[in-house]
């Protein structure tokens, strides 16, 4: 695999198209497709970050993360998305991202697991801790406090990439998948009443 010279490499998972269509449907609803314009997050590019980044990562790092994804063993987890949140002032680059309720078990299992691989493939360094969270905008236009999502928006993570970033224009490329075992504590839904 050639690797570009502006690209880095790091653990994630990406929505389904499917889910990004509704999600994008359900951003232009509470206007925030219109709001933030070319600074929203292309659709296709949604993730959820479970290492740092390498930067100008070789065919060996490539190689050696690949075995990482493949022994890494966990079960899939859901995150309840319930509100955005951003910087109240204005000094730096305005983030704003999706917060979710809580950390399911599961979640922070997975993140172990993966950190756990990473420290024994010698990639310690970009075993970092990371928060259920899905970034929206890297340059938002103004600050802002808290958008209440109501009903919350679900995502079930069930599944682990290695993603490579960069590019014209710029985006997410999977270059290995790997399938997380069936969640464990799956959230409650109500049964029928007849």
């Amino acid at each position: 695999m050639s690797l570009g010279a502006e690209q880095r490499l790091f653990f994630a998972t990406m929505p389904r198209a499917a889910w990004s269509r509704d999600f994008g449907a359900r951003l232009t609803d509470i206007g925030l497709v219109e709001c933030l314009g070319d600074s929203l997050v292309p659709l296709a590019n949604l993730h959820q970050s479970f290492s740092e980044r390498i930067f100008l990562p070789t065919d060996e790092d490539c190689a050696a993360l690949m075995q990482v994804g493949a022994a890494v063993s966990a079960a899939s987890c859901t995150l309840h998305f319930n509100r955005i949140v951003g910087p109240a002032s204005t000094s730096g680059p305005i983030h704003w991202a999706m917060r979710a309720r809580g950390v399911p078990p599961a979640f922070t299992v997975l993140l172990q697991a993966i950190q756990s691989r990473l420290v024994q493939a010698g990639f310690g360094h970009i075993a970092t801790g990371v928060t259920p969270h899905m970034t929206l905008s890297y340059g938002a236009p103004e600050p802002l406090d808290k958008i209440v999502l109501d009903p919350p928006i679900r995502w079930t993570i069930d599944e682990l990439c290695l993603v490579i970033d960069g590019g014209h224009p710029y985006r997410y490329d999977i270059i290995g998948r790997w399938p997380l075992l069936p969640e464990i504590d799956p959230p409650a839904t109500q049964a029928g009443l007849f």
